[in-house]
């Protein structure tokens, strides 16, 4: 269906059109607000659509601008999130299963998280903002214009931003050492 007849349908009420905005964006979503670091992607993916349901009504524009308004609140929830974290001290609860042993090599343990730490690390290396762009033009498949709407930046910041990231991530994944902090170290003593 036309994304402009998935909209009319959606201010009208028609579930079926909430249902299909859901189905072709909530894990591009998903994936944007796991990036980023939330703890709970779910719980944040849902309010995300809530919040952009109910202001269907104001949105004009196309589909990738649909998605960018997503991403936006996506952005600011995870935010939100974070800084409460950050003010409550982490509770783990206790289960009974913590007491039961499985014997499981280290091996196996690395192997299953290889590829998504060795991702993260590489990733870890990145300023923040160079992150974030990495992480909607890539990830989320954003253009220039969308990544650059949902950061509040300029599209010639986003690109500046996307190519010292490219340049930093081909460094680390080539084993480079990180000169980022050395190179500021020179400047300062020079």
């Amino acid at each position: 269906m036309d994304f402009q007849d998935l909209l009319r349908d959606a201010r009208l009420g028609e579930g079926t059109a909430f249902a299909e905005l859901w189905s072709r964006h909530a894990t591009r979503v998903a994936g944007f607000v796991r990036v980023r670091g939330a703890t709970d992607v779910e719980e944040i993916t849902s309010d995300v659509f809530v919040a952009a349901f109910e202001g269907i009504g104001r949105f004009e524009g196309d589909e990738a601008g649909f998605v960018a308004l997503l991403l936006t609140i996506a952005r600011r929830r995870v935010v939100d999130e974070q800084r409460r974290r950050s003010r409550r001290v982490p509770v783990a609860p206790w289960e009974a299963e913590d007491d039961v042993r499985t014997v499981r090599s280290v091996e196996d343990d690395v192997l299953d998280r290889a590829t998504a730490d060795d991702l993260a690390d590489h990733l870890g290396r990145l300023t923040p903002e160079q992150r974030e762009v990495v992480t909607l033009r890539l990830l989320t498949d954003l253009s220039l214009e969308q990544t650059a709407q949902v950061m509040g930046k300029r599209v010639g910041t986003v690109k500046s931003l996307q190519r010292r990231a490219l340049d930093a991530l081909r460094r680390s994944l080539a084993g480079e050492p990180d000169n980022r902090h050395s190179s500021s170290h020179s400047e300062a003593t020079s």
